[in-house]
């Protein structure tokens, strides 16, 4: 018995079919994007160890690949796309401000693979660099609202923080600065493992039951009056006074980017990531029962970690992965075979004068394709209609003589008589599948 060999575990591998859907996804985000203009841009999927390291946080570190090469090199793959792009920027402090860039690309991280996350992953980011002001986050969301409306998804609800607050909340509740960020991690898990795991987690910190029960009360207070608790429990903290501010600023920007009623204040909103400095964000769809589709962040001080000079940031990411295990059965209508045309000929002996004309029918812009199985008429036609192909050209004898070939629609049964030139019309008037 040979062995068969599988793929690694939280990867998965995609055929023609989902790879329509997926490009059809990626093709409209992209769209969008550049609507707003964002330019598109790349980093490798390699990063020396020292780059991912630098401000991922431990958590982050436990999931990055890593590695030595042959030359003892400690190198990993990156684990999103913000870190590569701080990098850039650390190196190229002259480029024009504010550089607005998306990028849609694999990243990998080592967790647990679940529904709707995988070790492998495609992400959607969007970034400003440059700004410092609350309009360029507004843009950042509003940027990724419009590629999910692209994408036929309506009715949103974008969750909104600032980590200032946090940090103010922390700071007012007198918790040592030193375990700040691990109570980060543990609020940022509540969504997922309940109040009484987060109590447990911050037990293990250090933080006693009443500060730990009022880091809770904290988070359970959404909408407007959640601003107001805020300003009167925080009003000593600097940091805290600057956070309302700021989420003051986006609920007030909210009408003018489209976003009416979608903007809702919510304090139990962490983002894990240890590089966010200032407003973070959500973005969930009510219409679906998908969680959040959408997340990101302001980061003022990770460029400088690389040795940029100190630059402000905000970004945020759309997941691929989640957005496709929606929307494919939505999308699936949308999408149509490739080839639009199947040139099949009546014995072997004319199979070259297929591939010929063929070629010309690519050439006039048509896909098209021939049987490389030597397979009888009947079956080509069999093989053309399981493909979806829309038309399949028959090319014999008396089709070479006169020039005239007989073009059936697979979908009618209808069959044409045409030249060369009129099937292209025929074709291109015919199937207006994009």
């Amino acid at each position: 018995m040979k062995m068969k060999f599988g793929r690694p575990r939280g990867t998965r591998d995609f055929l023609p079919a989902e790879m329509k859907i997926r490009r059809l996804i990626i093709d409209r985000i992209r769209s969008v994007f550049e609507s707003h203009g964002f330019e598109e841009m790349d980093t490798p999927a390699l990063e020396l160890w020292e780059v991912l390291a630098t401000k991922g946080g431990e958590e982050v570190e436990r999931q990055i690949y890593k590695f030595q090469d042959k030359a003892g090199r400690w190198l990993g793959l990156r684990f999103d796309l913000t870190v590569p792009l701080a990098r850039v920027i650390a190196n190229m402090p002259d480029l024009p401000k504010p550089f607005k860039r998306y990028c849609i690309s694999k990243v990998w991280r080592y967790e647990e693979p679940q529904s709707g996350r995988f070790r492998e992953f495609v992400q959607a980011d969007i970034d400003i660099v440059g700004s410092p002001r609350i309009e360029a986050d507004v843009v950042c969301i509003s940027t990724a609202v419009d590629a999910l409306r692209g994408l036929g998804l309506e009715g949103f609800e974008v969750k909104v923080n600032n980590r200032k607050i946090l940090e103010g909340m922390v700071e007012t509740l007198g918790i040592d600065n030193k375990v700040a960020e691990g109570v980060f991690h543990a609020l940022d898990r509540l969504d997922k493992v309940g109040e009484s795991k987060v109590a447990e987690e911050l037990e293990k910190l250090g933080i006693d039951a009443e500060k730990s029960a009022k880091l809770l009360e904290f988070t359970r207070i959404k909408g407007e009056e959640a601003v107001s608790f805020v300003e009167e429990r925080l009003r000593e903290s600097r940091q805290a006074t600057e956070g309302i501010a700021e989420l003051r600023r986006m609920i007030e920007l909210a009408d003018i980017f489209g976003l009416k009623g979608a903007v809702v204040v919510d304090f139990s909103l962490v983002r894990g990531l240890d590089y966010y400095t200032g407003p973070v964000f959500e973005v969930k769809a009510k219409t679906r029962e998908i969680g959040s589709i959408a997340g990101g962040g302001r980061y003022d001080r990770l460029i400088e970690k690389f040795g940029g000079v100190p630059t402000p940031a905000t970004g945020i990411s759309l997941g691929v992965e989640r957005l496709y295990e929606v929307l494919k059965e939505d999308l699936s209508s949308e999408v149509s075979p490739s080839t639009k045309v199947f040139v099949a000929y009546v014995n072997e002996a004319l199979m070259s004068q297929a591939i010929r004309i063929g070629r010309e029918l690519i050439n006039m812009g048509i896909p098209s394709e021939i049987d490389l199985m030597g397979r009888k008429l009947g079956r080509q036609l069999e093989y053309a209609d399981s493909r979806g192909i829309p038309f399949v050209l028959i090319v014999g004898p008396e089709e070479i003589k006169t020039g005239t070939y007989s073009l059936k629609d697979m979908k009618t049964n209808k069959e044409h008589k045409a030249d060369l030139s009129q099937i292209r019309h025929i074709v291109t008037g015919c199937n207006n599948s994009p």
